[in-house]
């Protein structure tokens, strides 16, 4: 069921499986929907984490305020979770999720017990932003079919595109003003995303994983896992969205979970 939290005179809506064992949390990408909308596919795809944690899946803020910063969203996102009194967070997701966990692990170190990252950096190169400020424009100028493009073409590889091209295009079309507004406040922050010099303070248990042929984060990813000092899973054939596309990817972050 889908609930919703009071924070900075705007809401937080989550997604949570009851079990009252320990919180996995889930902090998704950046997309131009809410993943709120796939309540039922979600629940699906983490069932078997339902078994021995307690999953939530924690949306952005619903009214983003101007000049909006990452260490922003995660400030928000972990006034969530102390007002949902949770501990012992183990917390997973990719991209932005990821740069959001980051200030989270960082600035409340008390609250986390691992952080399972994927797809994702700790400093935005050269070519993610291009492809940011391409996205950026595009949804300026409320170009939905050429900014659709865009996430499918970088996000999945020509396997995935050739075979749910049309599945995924639809399941985006219908932007609305808003989401474009906030599509666009949201990811202006990823322009010059850097926290290279904070990240080697973090000392929880960690996993990383990602795929060589991301075409967003292709040569920052490995970068990150050496400065955390942890074990990871190197894919192939792949793209940024590996989650959806490797078979054995949720049953290694279990596998990692339960060690």
């Amino acid at each position: 069921m889908i609930k919703s939290i009071s924070i900075n005179n705007s809401k937080i809506e989550y997604l949570s499986f009851w079990n009252w064992k320990d919180p996995f949390i889930i902090l998704p990408w950046l997309s131009i929907k809410s993943v709120l909308l796939n309540e039922e596919a979600i629940t699906t795809l983490f069932s078997k984490f339902s078994e021995n944690f307690t999953v939530y899946l924690i949306d952005r803020i619903k009214e983003v305020p101007d000049n909006y910063t990452i260490e922003n969203m995660a400030e928000d996102t972990f006034n969530v979770i102390k007002k949902l009194w949770l501990s012992n967070c183990n917390i997973y997701w990719a991209s932005q999720g990821w740069m959001m966990t980051q200030y989270i692990t960082i600035n409340h170190p008390e609250f986390v017990n691992s952080i399972i990252l994927w797809s994702t950096t700790y400093k935005t190169n050269e070519n993610a932003k291009k492809i940011f400020s391409k996205r950026i424009e595009l949804a300026k100028q409320r170009e939905e079919k050429q900014l659709i493009e865009s996430f499918i073409e970088n996000l999945y590889c020509k396997e995935t595109i050739k075979k749910y091209w049309d599945t995924i295009r639809e399941s985006l079309r219908n932007i609305t003003d808003n989401e474009y507004d906030k599509f666009i406040k949201l990811a202006t922050p990823l322009l010059d995303f850097d926290i290279g010099k904070e990240i080697t303070w973090i000392n929880c248990k960690k996993f990383v994983l990602w795929s060589s042929d991301d075409k967003i984060f292709w040569n920052t990813i490995k970068n990150l896992a050496e400065k955390l000092w942890c074990n990871y899973v190197l894919y192939s054939n792949y793209g940024h969205a590996v989650y959806d596309e490797a078979p054995d990817f949720l049953d290694k972050i279990y596998s990692f979970l339960k060690d």
